[in-house]
């Protein structure tokens, strides 16, 4: 099992919970003994699309793990994208993130501050995470609540 995959969902800001993988005809056949862990409103909508697409085939959640050096602290960490989709015309690598942890924080917002910090840990996870889909003929996409309101 993932280590990612023993982080329990949390009652943080964002709604999180399980989706029963029974439930799902897409899933990975590999993850299908184990719990589908949304950790936000937005990841759960997107497993619902996933499921109604026709053009999905298959897909997998948090079932790849990418080391990168994180820009913060220049030492190496794990990170796993949030789904991994087979799609007719390719596989993706896909993250869901709100918008604004996808862009730089306000130049009034100190550089020492979580908004910095996450969004240094993000650009870092996703220089590698490009670099592992240019290496394995996949691509990456990043989804946020603007593309969630589109499905």
């Amino acid at each position: 099992m993932n280590d990612i995959k023993n982080l329990k969902p949390s009652n943080r800001r964002y709604k999180q919970g399980y989706i029963n993988p029974k439930s799902c005809k897409k899933l990975y056949e590999s993850q299908q003994d184990k719990p589908i862990i949304y950790r936000s409103s937005y990841e759960k909508v997107f497993v619902q699309w996933l499921e109604r697409t026709p053009s999905v085939l298959r897909w997998g959640s948090e079932c790849i793990k990418i080391d990168y050096i994180n820009a913060n602290d220049g030492k190496w960490h794990h990170y796993y994208p949030d789904y991994v989709v087979e799609r007719e015309d390719g596989t993706y690598l896909i993250e869901v993130k709100p918008y604004n942890q996808t862009i730089p924080p306000s130049s009034r917002v100190p550089k020492n501050s979580y908004q910095w910090t996450t969004y240094i840990t993000n650009v870092s996870k996703w220089k590698y995470a490009k670099e592992f889909c240019e290496r394995n003929n996949m691509k990456f996409k990043i989804i946020t609540e603007n593309t969630i309101k589109k499905l």
